[in-house]
């Protein structure tokens, strides 16, 4: 694999989507999060994003009935309703930030590093639905060993190391090998690749505060998922009598991917 080049980076725009006094706190309550609950962005955060705005704005619609539902953990405000659409367009203001500032090297670098995310992704796609499917504990194992953001190489390292540690523990190694997807072939690229991994990392310029960045943006969406999850109980209690209403109030949906047109 060619060396990896420093590359100098144009600063990403720092911008508050928010008012800064919201940004603030915001920035406050996902700092105070408990570090077990913290998750990653979700997949397709783009559409993700998209869905949760539409959620927002049904909440706001339907502001003084949400806050009339009594949920076990104290019930909506207003101010909790309103403030969830500068909380979406900050959570995705700092992710595209933190998506700008993981810019890797030349082309060949960056398509190393996709090939070694694929296998990661693989593998980890097998734990969650096999082999730790009911499996809190496991769950939340996954969760901690890969965090990292998708094109940061350091980020890559360090999830590979934790992963490639789980798939060969004598616990798990055989049953990698048995999967017939390919797992076990793709835990043995890991491994193959790991020194260039490193080296691809060594060589990378990584901007100062980069990593906090991340660890804060992982604790947005967090703060979001947690936030979303109040609106979208109190509003399936209060649609259930209507099937197109309660479809405001529907879980992500991933988006489908159309089909080529044979010819």
């Amino acid at each position: 694999m060619a060396k990896a080049k420093q590359v100098a980076r144009t600063p990403s725009p720092r911008t508050s989507p928010a008012p800064t006094s919201a940004a603030a706190t915001f920035d406050a309550a996902a700092r105070a999060l408990p570090e077990e609950i913290v998750r990653n962005a979700p997949a397709y955060p783009r559409a993700w994003l998209t869905w949760a705005s539409d959620i927002a704005d049904a909440a706001v619609r339907d502001a003084a009935a949400l806050a009339k539902v009594p949920l076990d953990d104290g019930n909506l405000t207003s101010d909790e309703i309103l403030e969830l659409a500068p909380l979406i367009e900050y959570v995705r203001a700092s992710q595209t930030r933190l998506d700008a500032d993981r810019a890797t090297g030349d082309g060949e670098d960056s398509a190393f590093l996709a090939t070694v995310r694929a296998d990661q992704r693989k593998i980890i796609r097998a734990f969650r639905t096999l082999r730790f499917r009911r499996n809190p504990i496991g769950l939340a194992l996954i969760r901690s060993l890969v965090r990292g953001a998708p094109n940061d190489p350091q980020d890559a390292v360090q999830d590979n190391t934790g992963l490639l540690s789980l798939c060969n523990s004598v616990d798990h190694e055989k049953w990698l090998g048995s999967l017939p997807n390919g797992e076990g072939a793709a835990a043995q690229r890991l491994w193959d690749r790991h020194n260039d991994l490193v080296t691809l990392a060594a060589n990378a310029t990584v901007p100062a505060g980069a990593h906090a960045a991340r660890e804060l943006t992982h604790r947005l969406w967090t703060l979001l998922r947690l936030r979303l999850d109040r609106v979208l109980v109190a509003g399936r209690y209060l649609t259930a009598g209507s099937k197109s209403r309660r479809a405001e109030y529907r879980g992500f949906r991933r988006p489908t991917v159309a089909k080529p047109k044979k010819k």
